[in-house]
Parts: structure tokens; sequence; C-alpha cells
């Protein structure tokens, strides 16, 4: 019981955190009653268990706990469900584990998940016959039919071993966002942490198009602006040092509301007043992880990564500056400063080695 409404919180800690809908009470009432109880009469339920058919088993399965916090594989009116389905633990991929849960009986890793002593097995014998009838010919005009079939049942079966599974690194695995615990780390640590700082501030620089950042050491590099076949990019610096997490806590201090902020929001104050804050929700920030890991986002990706960005490059780019950061690779930088007495110096870091050009 607590394992499984730890992972339910979690579900529902991380709609939160995607700062998509300010979830109310009755928001909140209203989910929790539909995957209780949801909405079929006594007459509609008889009728359901007396019918035998493929789709008729297929919809009692729904109607479980572990397929209906997200109404199954139906479609919903409920904004908060329809949010939810958004994160849904089945649209994830594990290709290991679901080679297991697809491909081999529902009982070979029923050891592997908690054994509720009071609970009747009928979810089991229904996964146990959707499993028998599972097509196992690709080869016919009715292919794409057969491959809905097995994508209904791993559904079903990655839901259930998500909230009922043993091991505890195995269903923080399969959720759809990795980094969700360093966040709400981040959120709720009033002490600075300079190497967070340092890891979002790579991301951004990856993401402004320096392949290797980590040359520029502690320091935030932001492209001035994108010119169509251009062959030199040029971007401004900002020491990483003038960066910091903006607490949130005790924001709102009466016991009787909400207190869990839903984003990070990283400070930047130059010391001569001019600030600018960028604020990061958890669908940026696991966007910006990915980014440190290698990931190459599409296109759609990316224009929401820099509408993100707009307005925090706009205030940034208000203050004044003396210094330039060109390069054409992304891994060769040359920095030009202009210098008090009106000299612009012009460093090369090539390969490590550092020398100066007046």
């Amino acid at each position: 019981g607590p394992k499984v409404i730890e992972r339910l919180e979690k579900l529902y800690t991380i709609t939160h955190l995607r700062s998509r809908l300010h979830i109310t009470m009755r928001d909140l009432r209203s989910a929790l009653a539909f995957m209780l109880v949801g909405t079929r009469d006594c007459a509609s339920l008889h009728s359901l268990y007396q019918s035998g058919s493929k789709k008729s088993r297929n919809q009692i399965l729904n109607g479980f706990y572990f397929n209906s916090w997200v109404a199954g594989n139906q479609e919903n009116s409920d904004r908060l469900i329809r949010l939810m389905q958004e994160i849904d633990i089945a649209l994830v991929s594990n290709p290991s584990l679901d080679r297991e849960l697809g491909f081999l009986s529902p009982s070979h890793k029923k050891m592997a998940r908690f054994n509720f002593s009071v609970r009747a097995g009928y979810d089991e014998e229904l996964l146990s016959v959707l499993f028998d009838n599972l097509p196992r010919d690709f080869s016919s005009k009715n292919r794409a039919l057969h491959i809905t079939s097995h994508q209904n049942y791993l559904s079903h079966m990655r839901r259930k071993h998500f909230f009922e599974c043993r091991d505890e690194e195995e269903w923080k695995r399969m959720l759809p966002y990795k980094k969700v615990d360093r966040f709400i780390e981040i959120i709720h640590n009033d002490k600075e942490s300079e190497d967070s700082i340092r890891e979002i501030l790579m991301a951004i620089n990856r993401g402004e198009g320096l392949t290797d950042p980590g040359r520029l050491g502690f320091q935030l590099a932001l492209r001035v602006r994108k010119v169509e076949k251009g062959t030199i990019k040029s971007h401004r610096l900002f020491d990483g040092k003038l960066f910091s997490f903006k607490s949130q806590k005790g924001v709102i201090k009466h016991p009787f509301l909400e207190t869990f902020p839903q984003n990070i929001i990283l400070h930047y104050d130059s010391g001569d007043g001019h600030t600018a804050d960028l604020t990061l929700h958890l669908d940026m920030y696991e966007m910006l992880m990915k980014l440190n890991d290698g990931y190459r986002p599409s296109v759609e990706e990316e224009e929401g990564f820099y509408l993100s960005l707009s307005v925090f490059k706009n205030v940034l780019s208000s203050a004044p500056y003396n210094e330039v950061l060109l390069t054409e690779t992304g891994r060769c930088f040359y920095e030009i400063e202009r210098k008090d007495n009106g000299v612009l110096t012009m460093m090369v870091m090539d390969e490590g080695d550092e020398y100066h050009v007046n």
C-alpha cells in the first residue's frame, strides 16, 4: 500500500512540476474518484463482465487502479487525467524490460512484484488470457492491428509492473523524467550548489551551439544572434559566479496554503544593479540535462528551448559588455575583449593553449 501510494504521488508531483496546470482540490478529488470507482453504473458493469469479448477484457483491465489513474487506453475529458496521460508509464521505452513484459508470460516476473495476499487475482487471469490470445504472425495484412494488440497488452503490463515491482530503482527507471528527484532536491535546498548551477550553464552553452563548453570554465555563453549561412558564431560571456538559485521557500508562510514551488529560478546579479531571472520548469530542466548527456534535440524541441530562453537572453543582453566569444566549430574559441584604454585584445584558445594578439 505505502509503496503504491508513493509511486502514485510521484506521478502527481511530476504533473505539478510541469507547470501546465495549477492542481486544485477539485481537480485532485475528481481524478482520484475516477481512479477508484470510475463512471459506470451497476447495470453496465454486469453487462461488461458477462460479455467475455476481447474488448470487454481490456475495458475491465482499464478499471484496475494501475490503469485507471490515466483512464487506461481510453480518452478522458478530465483535465488533470489528460495531463497525467502525457506522462503515462506505458509511453516510455525500457527495451530490456519491455521484451520480458511483452513476449514472456505474465507470470514470468510475478516474483519480482509485490504479493497482495488479500487481493483476488482476477487481473492476472485477464492478463494471461490476453497474452495467450496475442497474434504471433505479423506477415498478414492485419499487421497493424496485431501490433496494436501487442501494444495494448504491454501497456497493461508496464503500468502494473511500475506500481508493484519490488526493485526500488526499476520503477524509477520507468518514469518519463529521469532527473525529477534532482529537480525536487534543488527546489527544496536553500544552500547554493555550484555544481547544480554549473550543470545548467553547461547545458545552456551546449544549446547555444558550443560542442565543448567545458573549455570555457564556469561561464555562460549566449549566442548574440543567428545569421543564416553565417560561418562565425558570436557569443556573450557571463561569469558563472554571478548566478545563484533564488530560494522560493518561505514565500507563502500561511500553514493552510501550499508551499511546493513548481520551478527553479536561476538568478543573475551583475553586482551593479543589473539582474535577470530564468524560470526552469521540469520539462525545461529535463531537456537541459539531456543536452549534457549528448542528446541532440529535434527542430521542434529547439524552437521551444530558444523560446523559453529568449526573454532571459534579452534581459541579459541589455547589460553593457566588453568581451565577445567567436567560434566557427564550437570547439576552437576566440575571445575579443575591449580594455579600459580602448585596445581590443584577442585571446585564442587552441587545445588548451592560450596566447594574446593585440
